[in-house]
């Protein structure tokens, strides 16, 4: 596995959380900063749910943590 099959393996694992988290609440998917982050290291790549991530870029606030 090279580097980027492992951050696109890491992409998958934090855009699953993020559309999970959103089921659970019934609400609509935010992205987490990291999602965002690895969407935009991987765009030239492509790949599901990617460009889902990169749309919404800026259209809200990012969570900060805590």
């Amino acid at each position: 596995m090279d580097q980027t099959e492992l951050l696109a393996e890491c992409f998958r694992h934090f855009w699953g959380l993020d559309v999970s988290n959103a089921a659970v609440h019934c609400a609509p998917v935010r992205y987490s900063p990291i999602t965002f982050r690895l969407a935009e290291v991987l765009e030239q790549y492509g790949g599901d749910g990617i460009e889902d991530v990169l749309s919404d870029k800026g259209r809200y606030s990012e969570d900060k943590g805590r």
